[in-house]
């Protein structure tokens, strides 16, 4: 029997340096919006053009492997400034859309304050001045149950259902005093700056939230 040898025309190993290429290439591609993976594409673009030398003359497997590590990393090293460019555009466009969300929300909760602060006029009337113990007692008579629940609701994500809390003072509100004693304040999550509040004399405003927690 005649034993079967390999030829030894045909390479045996893969080259290292054209794995390295490939997994540097991808690397890059993949962080590509960190300034940390256009070095990673350089790296994997010389390894590339090593290895395809190492391959053609050496003898040893990965020239594929090499070339696709060598234009992957071409690829993202040119992507790189398009990827900058639509950034910042894109910025300006998200800073405005989220400041237009914000302002929305803190209308939005402004009016919810204000018209859970009529309907505990409308209950004090009825009860010798007195305000409820609860925002839940306003249900029925002082504002309807569904129109209760939405003027509770926080109009932030991941607020509260109960968004807003009475502020307990004494009454009657002296005049001299009625723009400076909160009735009615927002309960906000700590993500948002400002929560509404409503004085006395029935002005609704944006102050600062105390659990305010900056990211």
């Amino acid at each position: 029997m005649t034993k079967s040898t390999t030829p030894s025309s045909t390479p045996l190993h893969w080259s290292r340096t054209a794995i390295a290429s490939a997994v540097l290439a991808v690397m890059g591609f993949a962080s590509l919006w960190l300034v940390i993976g256009l070095f990673l594409a350089a790296a994997g673009a010389v390894c590339g053009h090593v290895a395809r030398f190492d391959t053609l003359e050496g003898g040893i497997r990965g020239r594929r492997l090499a070339t696709f590590g060598v234009f992957a990393s071409y690829f993202s090293m040119l992507s790189f400034p398009v990827l900058l460019i639509v950034a910042s555009l894109s910025f300006p466009a998200f800073s405005m859309w989220q400041s237009e969300r914000n302002a929305s929300q803190r209308e939005s909760s402004q009016v919810q304050a204000s018209r859970l602060f009529l309907a505990c006029e409308a209950y004090s009337r009825s009860n010798r001045g007195r305000y409820p113990a609860e925002l839940k007692a306003l249900s029925g008579r002082f504002i309807g149950g569904k129109e209760l629940r939405d003027a509770l609701q926080s109009p932030y994500e991941g607020g509260s259902n109960i968004a807003f809390e009475l502020v307990p003072h004494d009454r009657p509100v002296l005049d001299a005093i009625a723009d400076s004693v909160i009735v009615i304040q927002e309960i906000a999550p700590s993500t948002v700056k400002e929560i509404a509040v409503v004085y006395a004399d029935g002005t609704v405003k944006s102050i600062h939230n105390p659990d305010y927690q900056s990211p």
